[in-house]
């Protein structure tokens, strides 16, 4: 050796130790801490937590027996909530579907009654209006918003109810009684005026105020659109002789983007986004409403679209969500669930980066083979950590636990 060098034997000795046992093929979730001698194979319990065994068998089990009592736990603690959660849905739980449902067969009545193609349409979800209307070929439409009840109030059988009727300026509210079968019409600015969330009509009722605020009441669907037409044709007469209309018109675009919720806007710009990107895909937009499915791509593949934010404190990467809501405790605490398995078939999560759209289009078996959607086998979870190496900050390649970078081969860059 040169003067001032030597070898240190016993060092040497540890390096090949310590690599041959970071080549040992382990299942995943299990690991080694080269630092034990006895039980050295490890699994994670939790986020700090981690249990060691002496063999690798012993280490799996102990994995399955944590999973299992995630799922058990969850399972016990939603049993005891079963009877309230059936309760809700059966009171709001249909609210989005039945919307839904009355949007199509006004839409389907209304391109019955006017001829023309495609002089109706549903708007995707999260939108202000729910339906739009036109009499011609011209992009100028005429939003509707739909509120509908399933039946009478408990112990007021002469009075329905109506949910969140504020916020929709310059469209007809239709609040349709589906138990009755018929409509009452209001004028979106006349309900903003009022300034109440809420809106009773008892018809049987003398000087029933609400009643008499409607444009038009107790029309059944038929008669809903032929009133609906006449207004439409008002309305173009009007604007014909440049009379101010209480009705605006939209084009179909600005009703698609005009939302409430800054996250549903956010979510369609990230989609706008990638049908951009990947133009040689037909896509639609489900007919469902509220559904775990945002976007149709070429009518088959489901796909879920999330927005991905920068991890927090300087950490490596970025953040989705990925879960539903799974109503309320008793105490009022908002539950969720991740999603279940066959939701649907794609993830698309979207990271905005000095305004330039990036996508990891993730297959729905990934993730469930990695553990994140819900199942008998395994409880699922409720954030996605996704890497790329073009974006964000990069993980540490120092670190004694290293990132798991598996999203990385799904990440695309916008075109």
């Amino acid at each position: 050796m040169p003067k001032g060098v030597f070898i240190d034997k016993r060092l040497k000795k540890r390096r090949r130790a310590s690599s041959s046992r970071r080549s040992e093929t382990m299942p995943k979730g299990v690991f080694i801490n080269k630092h034990r001698k006895k039980k050295k194979y490890g699994v994670r319990i939790g986020r700090r937590s981690s249990i060691y065994s002496a063999t690798v068998a012993e280490a799996v089990a102990a994995l399955e027996a944590y999973r299992a009592g995630k799922l058990k736990k969850r399972a016990t603690a939603r049993a005891a909530l079963a009877a309230k959660r059936a309760r809700n849905l059966a009171i709001y739980g249909r609210n989005c579907a039945t919307e839904r449902k009355v949007a199509l067969a006004l839409v389907a009545r209304w391109q019955a009654t006017i001829p023309g193609r495609r002089t109706a349409l549903v708007l995707n979800d999260g939108t202000k209006a729910d339906v739009l209307l036109r009499l011609s070929e011209e992009d100028a439409w005429l939003p509707v918003q739909l509120k509908t009840t399933s039946g009478a109030m408990k112990g007021s059988p002469n009075t329905w109810n109506f949910h969140h009727v504020t916020g929709y300026s310059g469209m007809r509210v239709v609040c349709w009684r589906c138990d009755v079968g018929d409509a009452w019409v209001y004028n979106g600015n006349a309900l903003n005026e009022r300034g109440k969330q809420n809106l009773s009509v008892t018809p049987r009722r003398k000087n029933c105020k609400n009643c008499t605020l409607a444009l038009a009441r107790g029309l059944n669907l038929a008669a809903l659109v032929e009133w609906l037409s006449e207004q439409a044709q008002a309305q173009a007469q009007a604007q014909a002789q440049a009379h101010p209309c209480l009705w605006t018109t939209v084009t179909e675009h600005a009703a698609r983007h005009d939302f409430a919720s800054e996250a549903h806007a956010l979510e369609m710009r990230g989609i706008d986004a990638f049908k951009a990107s990947f133009p040689k895909h037909r896509y639609a937009f489900p007919e469902g409403q509220n559904t775990h499915v945002d976007l149709l791509k070429d009518a088959t593949t489901r796909q879920q679209f999330k927005t991905a934010r920068a991890a927090s404190n300087g950490t490596a990467g970025f953040m989705c969500s990925l879960c539903t809501t799974a109503g309320r405790d008793e105490a009022g605490k908002q539950l969720i669930d991740p999603y279940p398995a066959g939701a649907f078939d794609e993830l698309v999560a979207v990271a905005w980066v000095e305004g330039k759209a990036y996508f990891w289009i993730i297959p729905a078996a990934e993730l469930e083979a990695n553990g994140y959607l819900r199942s008998e086998s395994q409880p699922g979870k409720t954030y996605l950590k996704l890497h790329a190496s073009e974006i964000g900050v990069q993980p540490n390649p120092h670190a004694r636990n290293k990132a798991d970078t598996w999203t990385h081969k799904y990440f695309h860059s916008a075109a």
